[in-house]
């Protein structure tokens, strides 16, 4: 399930972010998490001795206009920020935290929720979805020298389709689900070199792709990228999608205009 969040920052005061926030957004929903699952933050979810942690969110998409000084995100008013895991032990607990909290934290910028929504949605074997967070694919290989290099991979490319297959086939295995069938593939949508994105975290850049994706394959494998996210580092705040409106792909409040990338 998804849940969509409005915040009011208090007394209206500027909100001030760094533009690279995924880490201070993602120590919010650990916090609100923890209240209700303490371990999940270190535990995860294991299988096959590997720690997924199962959810996503999105990018901060202020409602107003925005300015990027020095690395900084600024602007005044609300804004909306999507969270969604497949485990609703996870979406109740943030559920529950935010009906309790008065107040909440990014950084040194304090909110309150100003609307709650969960968003529910049908779905078919085949599905346009657009990026709320930078869906990333990558390998990492040892060079003769003993550093690592990652290389991210573009979505026309085969390596892209497999890994994000395989990743979302992993965290079914995961939630123990019954499919019928395992089929999947994804495929980009109109995507250009102007959709990829670079983000830090915790200093490391990272590079990931915005825009549409066309999804086709198993229903609960649609479902599951949708509550869980696509490609690698969700519980960073990459991958995240949602249903696109086929007859309007130009929607005006998800417009990656409206978010500070690198």
């Amino acid at each position: 399930m998804i849940l969509k969040l409005v915040f009011q920052p208090i007394n209206n005061e500027e909100v001030n972010l760094p533009v690279h926030y995924n880490r201070p957004l993602q120590g919010l929903f650990y916090n609100l998490m923890g209240k209700i699952m303490p371990d999940y933050h270190d535990d995860g979810t294991v299988i096959e001795n590997k720690k997924l942690k199962l959810f996503t969110f999105s990018r901060i998409y202020p409602l107003d206009s925005f300015k990027a000084v020095n690395k900084r995100m600024k602007f005044y008013g609300p804004f909306v920020v999507y969270f969604a895991s497949p485990m609703r032990e996870i979406l109740n607990a943030i559920y529950e935290s935010i009906e309790k909290e008065e107040t909440f934290r990014i950084e040194k910028n304090y909110f309150i929720l100003e609307k709650s929504e969960i968003l529910v949605n049908e779905f078919e074997n085949s599905l346009l979805v657009k990026t709320l967070s930078p869906i990333t694919t990558y390998s990492t290989i040892i060079l003769p020298n003993g550093n690592r290099y990652t290389h991210y991979f573009s979505p026309y490319s085969t390596d892209f389709k497999k890994l994000v297959e395989d990743n979302l086939k992993r965290k079914a295995n995961a939630m123990n689900l019954e499919l019928d069938e395992e089929k999947f593939s994804i495929e980009p949508y109109g995507i250009t070199e102007k959709n990829e994105k670079l983000l830090f975290y915790k200093g490391i850049i990272i590079k990931g792709w915005t825009g549409y994706f066309k999804l086709v394959g198993n229903k609960k494998l649609i479902e599951l990228a949708i509550n869980s996210g696509l490609g690698a580092k969700n519980a960073q705040g990459f991958g995240m999608v949602i249903p696109a409106d086929e007859k309007n792909t130009n929607n005006i409040e998800l417009n990656d205009e409206n978010i500070a990338y690198l």
